[in-house]
């Protein structure tokens, strides 16, 4: 009988422990760019509906943390009513998804997880 309860003690604390390991695993990530003062980014989620809309301020950096991961679409609006280009990016668990600025080359991962 004693190497039963040894057995059911050992069978609970494990899995007692499993759900610590699962929490560990990140499902989000995060999205950052550049954009003039006065713009409007919005990022749109393409399967989430996850949706974001910033408005710039003076340094023109902005940084959207903790997104659910996949595919996101970034639309940019200047402050005269133009209308950037969007860009599709992707955002990847435990990385940074980096909005390239306009005329430069295509948005990125940045991997900064561990």
């Amino acid at each position: 009988m004693h190497s039963t309860l040894k057995i059911v003690l050992a069978s609970a604390a494990l899995v007692a422990a499993m759900p610590a390991s699962v929490n560990a695993q990140s499902s989000s990530g995060n999205i950052s760019g550049e954009a003039a003062a006065g713009d409007t980014v919005t990022i749109t989620g393409v399967d989430t509906g996850f949706r974001r809309e910033l408005k710039i301020d003076k340094d023109g950096k902005y940084q959207i943390r903790r997104v659910p991961t996949g595919e996101y679409h970034v639309m940019r609006v200047h402050k005269d009513g133009t209308i950037e280009p969007t860009q599709s990016i992707v955002v990847r668990p435990g990385g940074t998804a980096r909005v390239m600025e306009a005329g430069k080359a295509e948005a990125k991962d940045v991997f900064s997880g561990s």
